[in-house]
């Protein structure tokens, strides 16, 4: 007979803030803990942010022998060995709080989570940070993994899982952001891109560390130039120069309403930066951008303009190739 034991969690920070709280999943696996790193690296000093730290436990792994199935010579209470086996999973817990100690982060600024393991681990993962009113869930690896499953159209991936995973804006950490610096804000007017400007204004305006640099891609031939030359124009037909007029109008529109949403929101207007592209391949400029400027983070609205359920909810095509390519910058995504 086996017998499992209840957790015991540890007590949280109090929710009465005005520091943005951030929730980072943390493995088993020392060597992988990408959230962990991400968020040492892009904080990297106290008094910008609250962290829980937060594993999950695996049932399986805890399950106990009934005492009818121990040996008479074991001396140790079955309190003892749940307490032998938590122990040896939760020690990442500490590893991950040690590294972030190192670079300045206080205790009283970390806390530490652990559950038992109820449902899928990305469900798990999302309902915490829901329930526990966090501004932003880390991601590493296994978040990576979720969202391929999310868009090679899982069985497990459902309604319910889609809007749940819209609750709280997500960051996908990559394995180390390698002494990058500063935030590419991709924009283009929908809500989601509001959601996602409003999100980085909340975890950047009081970091001194970092600028915000607001970048639009509009469809049309590729150039990056936010005004086309004049000798680009005299090569064009009447019809093309109005389209070109607009298509730049518009653009410019769509950044300058993303500059004035983030000077709302607390940014200084020093800190700031725009560009505006055109191309038929947006993710290409974005990822093609992120390198040229050695990004830490890259921030987009997952669905783009439109009102479907799927746009809205899953990702728009930009994201989707954006994240299958990103691999050395962190990825934050808002509905």
């Amino acid at each position: 007979m086996m017998q499992q034991a209840t957790l015991i969690e540890s007590s949280v920070w109090s929710q009465n803030r005005t520091q943005p709280s951030v929730l980072v999943g943390v493995g088993n696996d020392h060597t992988k803990q990408y959230g962990i790193r991400f968020v040492r690296d892009f904080f990297c000093q106290d008094d910008l942010a609250k962290f829980t730290l937060f594993h999950l436990q695996n049932a399986e792994n805890l399950q106990l022998l009934g005492t009818s199935e121990r040996s008479a010579s074991a001396k140790e209470t079955v309190a003892e060995e749940f307490l032998a086996r938590t122990g040896e999973q939760l020690s990442c817990l500490m590893t991950a709080q040690a590294s972030l100690k190192q670079v300045g982060i206080s205790s009283n600024r970390i806390a530490l989570l652990s559950r038992l393991q109820t449902h899928s681990k990305a469900w798990d993962l999302m309902e915490e940070a829901a329930n526990g009113n966090h501004d932003a869930l880390v991601l590493g690896k296994r978040g990576k993994s979720w969202f391929e499953s999310m868009i090679n159209g899982s069985t497990d991936i459902t309604k319910e899982v889609i809007e749940r995973s819209c609750a709280r804006p997500v960051w996908l950490a990559p394995s180390s952001i390698h002494g990058r610096r500063n935030v590419l804000l991709c924009v283009d007017g929908s809500r989601s891109s509001r959601n996602i400007t409003e999100h980085v204004a909340q975890m950047v305006a009081a970091n001194p560390m970092h600028t915000i640099t607001v970048l639009h891609v509009a469809p049309g031939k590729k150039y990056t130039t936010a005004s086309p030359s004049v000798a680009f124009l005299n090569k064009q037909s009447r019809n093309q120069r109005k389209a070109q007029c607009f298509i730049s109008k518009t653009s410019h529109q769509v950044v300058a309403d993303a500059v004035a949403l983030l000077v709302a929101n607390g940014v200084k207007e020093d800190v700031i930066r725009t560009q505006l592209a055109h191309s038929n391949d947006p993710a290409s400029v974005i990822m093609e951008t992120s390198d040229q400027g050695n990004f830490a983070v890259v921030a987009m609205g997952r669905s783009g303009t439109g009102n479907s359920f799927m746009r809205h909810m899953l990702m728009g095509s930009s994201v989707a190739h954006v994240w299958k390519k990103l691999n050395n910058a962190c990825l934050w995504l808002s509905c």
